[in-house]
């Protein structure tokens, strides 16, 4: 008997440290319910924001349709913010293009975040049907790696707009690689709730 009540705290506890989680119920409309636990107490993220380096946050949320064989996807949600560090007053500014914060803790952004994160997705009729949700978040965008590219080989104009080298794929990957190598952190983290039944 304590063995088995041991294995369940630790499940729960194991539970509890995802940064990621997404629950739905009956009582929500079985619309999903996100919830992010300790997401930016992540050591490599806050020595990056520290740094002056901003993160970039793509939130996706899925609803998907149990159909024999195989799921439908029956409806869809984005997010995306992006989070910097105040220099000079240490806090943080969190945005996504049409709304800014201006937030002094890492635990008032992760509300912020998780606030965001609401979706309005739910089933419309019957059938069985689960979510899942999927959360990027990377150092610098593309564009800025572009940008450090051409800084580090003492490029100072920026390229012809409009124009898209032949190896334009490869060095998209060599991008990612050298974010790799220079050890900047990217996370990704991914959540799915049990399937249930909708009426």
């Amino acid at each position: 008997m304590l063995l088995l009540l041991g294995a369940a705290s630790m499940s729960l506890s194991a539970q509890a440290a995802r940064p990621l989680t997404v629950s739905a119920g009956a009582a929500s409309g079985w619309r999903p319910a996100v919830q992010l636990n300790g997401v930016l107490q992540d050591r490599a993220l806050r020595s990056a924001l520290a740094s002056g380096l901003p993160l970039r946050f793509r939130f996706r949320i899925e609803l998907w349709q149990k159909e024999g064989v195989f799921d439908r996807l029956a409806g869809a949600q984005e997010a995306l913010w992006s989070m910097v560090q105040n220099p000079l007053e240490g806090d943080y500014t969190l945005g996504n293009g049409r709304v800014e914060h201006r937030l002094g803790t890492l635990e008032e952004c992760e509300a912020v975040l998780q606030a965001a994160f609401a979706s309005s997705l739910q089933p419309r009729g019957g059938g069985r049907f689960y979510y899942i949700a999927t959360l990027d978040i990377e150092t610098l965008s593309l564009s800025d790696l572009e940008e450090l590219r051409r800084w580090l080989r003492g490029e100072a104009r920026p390229a012809v707009e409009g124009r898209t080298p032949p190896g334009r794929a490869v060095e998209r990957g060599l991008r990612r690689v050298f974010v790799r190598l220079v050890g900047l952190p990217t996370r990704r983290w991914e959540a799915r709730t049990p399937s249930f039944a909708s009426r």
